[in-house]
């Protein structure tokens, strides 16, 4: 039995992507599947997948210097291949590659340049020296790594000269599948996802309160806020808006429960703001929200848009336009349910054909069998 060693010191253990999609994929398919990740509040035992949970730095910056205590953890398990998340981890996966010989794999999620430029936590003035060091760094360990695997065909631009696969973030069929759209609450809007300032939530405060004018709705956030200052700064405004009882922060659930909220939930929000990363990246939530037949509201960059188009569902809008965003909801709000039954119906079958996991699963076992010819 081929063994996998899946690492990760920045996602949760059983993260939507890594855990529940990629781990379980492998096991499935006969694969001796261990996890390397954060180490959870509860540990899952009946899924035959091996984890060894570690420490998770509190500092982002140290991130980079605990990610070679891993090295031993991973090279105890024997793996044929390694299998590793995060860019702080190139070094931990060149050497893996030049002690055991084995096959290792790289898993872009972004857009890693472009992301450094969004880092809160990087002073100004050192993200470009920062951004310049990490496509060195990257472009050297490449060198050793065995493959690649990225998501949407802009980040993949950066890996066409290497042995690499595209394999998008889609939801889980079998999670969605049985999914009833049928007890939609007609004034919810859901926000799925990190509260952060670059995924428009101030400017998604600001439409809600021109909303809340207008006509009765609800706002729900599900997620947590990944700053106090963040946190403490967007309550604030709510409380000087009034909007405390229409407004309501669910915080950070699991990847299971996401679709008691899908279900729920008539219109979903995406307002990410149009900074580098965003413009290459294309989040998983705007599948999530047509597998729970939930209307998306999305940022109008082009690859949001095609997705859109292609799904015959939802809006894109300006994400830096508060009047644009409540404009759309608004619009959503006063449809009738006819219209937006169609629309929700016409999302779903997308999902069900097309935007679902079953595909990119399949990708996925190419390409590792790919490695064995």
């Amino acid at each position: 039995m081929t063994k996998v060693c899946v690492l990760t010191t920045v996602h949760h253990a059983y993260d939507g992507r890594i855990y529940h999609k990629q781990c379980k994929t492998l096991q499935k398919a006969g694969y001796e599947v261990t996890l390397i990740a954060p180490k959870p509040e509860k540990i899952i035992e009946h899924d035959n997948i091996q984890l060894i949970p570690i420490d998770k730095p509190k500092k982002e910056w140290k991130r980079f210097l605990h990610t070679f205590s891993i090295i031993k953890k991973a090279i105890k398990t024997n793996a044929d291949v390694y299998h590793f998340h995060d860019p702080e981890l190139l070094p931990v996966g060149v050497l893996l590659r030049l002690i055991t010989r084995k096959i290792v794999i790289f898993d872009v999620h972004e857009h890693y340049p472009n992301a450094i430029m969004s880092k809160k936590y990087l002073k100004n003035w050192v993200k470009i020296p920062v951004r310049i060091a990490y496509e060195i760094i990257e472009k050297i360990s490449l060198q050793f790594i065995s493959g690649v695997i990225y998501t949407t065909d802009e980040v993949g631009e950066r890996y066409k000269k290497y042995k690499s696969c595209k394999i998008e973030n889609y939801p889980l069929l079998e999670m969605f599948e049985q999914l009833s759209i049928n007890q939609k609450d007609p004034k919810l809007i859901l926000y799925l996802g990190g509260i952060t300032p670059i995924r428009g939530i101030r400017e998604l405060i600001e439409a809600f309160k021109i909303v809340s004018e207008k006509m009765d709705a609800k706002l729900l956030f599900v997620g947590g806020f990944e700053a106090e200052s963040f946190e403490k700064e967007i309550k604030d405004k709510i409380r000087q808006y009034g909007l405390e009882s229409q407004i309501q922060f669910a915080g950070k659930v699991s990847y299971e429960q996401i679709q008691t909220y899908l279900e729920k939930a008539s219109i979903g929000i995406i307002p990410y703001l149009p900074v580098p990363n965003h413009l290459v990246c294309l989040p998983n939530k705007i599948f999530e929200y047509l597998a729970g037949g939930v209307i998306p509201i999305a940022s109008n960059f082009p690859h949001y848009d095609r997705v859109l188009k292609k799904a015959g569902s939802g809006r894109a809008v300006d994400p830096e336009n508060p009047k644009e965003i409540a404009d759309a909801i608004l619009f959503f709000l006063q449809c009738g349910q006819d219209q937006l039954n169609q629309m929700r119906e016409r999302g779903r079958n997308e999902f069900l054909k097309s935007f679902n996991w079953k595909s990119e699963g399949n990708k996925l076992l190419d390409f590792y069998q790919s490695f064995q010819k």
